[in-house]
């Protein structure tokens, strides 16, 4: 019986190393920023949808991935020089010159919070505020981002913006509504929002390097990110994470 054993032991000891010879190690970026990824400090552990997500494929792919957390201006700059293999962040079109998209993680609402007292029934209210915080590199959409008539400031994160709106240096803060929502709770400062206006929604997706010698991945990892979604768990993750 023993003997008989063998051949099949051998057999499952040469697939798990055939399996960690192909195993490789990846980088992943994204923005730092709550409840997307984020860590208490330096020496704490990431938390995060993103995080949560990226465990989650390193489970299902068998590869071993790495996370930095960055503004969202240096994002670009890292996946265009190689730095880093991929991330899943906000999907623009200019990104497409150093980017291959990939798979949609989630729909995002974006939109204009403003400061509690100022009008924002609809888009032409927007000419009239004296500033809106916008995230650095964050498109919006060409009628937004383009529109001399609206005033902005560009701001490297939320919190600056939500403080500029606290202390009246803005009369908005525009971007990731769910985002900017939590971290005005996070921050004590959610009294001092208004009216919301709606700008669509923008596509979080998983972008990989053109440089990246582990493109030829992305396949396995579209298919992660289609089988989380269909099994439940992209919805758990972001339910879990207060990001709906």
């Amino acid at each position: 019986m023993r003997r008989s054993l063998l051949p099949v032991l051998g057999l499952v000891w040469m697939t798990l190393v055939a399996a960690q010879a192909q195993a490789r190690d990846l980088k992943f970026i994204t923005i730092d920023v709550a409840p997307w990824a984020y860590a208490e400090s330096a020496s704490t552990r990431l938390s995060g949808v993103f995080p949560d997500v990226v465990r989650e494929l390193e489970r299902r792919t068998g590869h071993r991935i790495a996370m930095s957390l960055h503004p969202f201006a240096r994002i670009d700059r890292e996946l265009e020089a190689g730095a880093q293999d991929c991330t899943i962040i906000v999907w623009n079109d200019q990104r497409a010159r150093v980017v291959r998209k990939g798979e949609l993680v989630s729909d995002h609402p974006i939109g204009v919070i403003a400061a509690k007292g100022s009008r924002l029934a609809g888009y032409d209210d927007l000419r009239g505020l004296k500033s809106i915080s916008v995230l650095r590199g964050l498109s919006l959409g060409a009628r937004f981002d383009h529109d001399p008539a609206i005033a902005k400031e560009f701001d490297t994160d939320y919190q600056t913006g939500l403080r500029k709106i606290a202390h009246g240096r803005v009369d908005a803060i525009a971007g990731a509504v769910p985002t900017i929502l939590y971290l005005a709770a996070q921050m004590g400062l959610n009294q001092h929002l208004g009216e919301r206006l709606s700008l669509g929604s923008m596509e979080l997706v998983l972008q990989c390097s053109l440089k990246s010698p582990h493109l030829d991945l992305m396949d396995q990892f579209n298919r992660a990110i289609r089988d989380m979604r269909d099994d439940g768990t992209l919805e758990r993750i972001f339910k879990e994470n207060y990001f709906s």
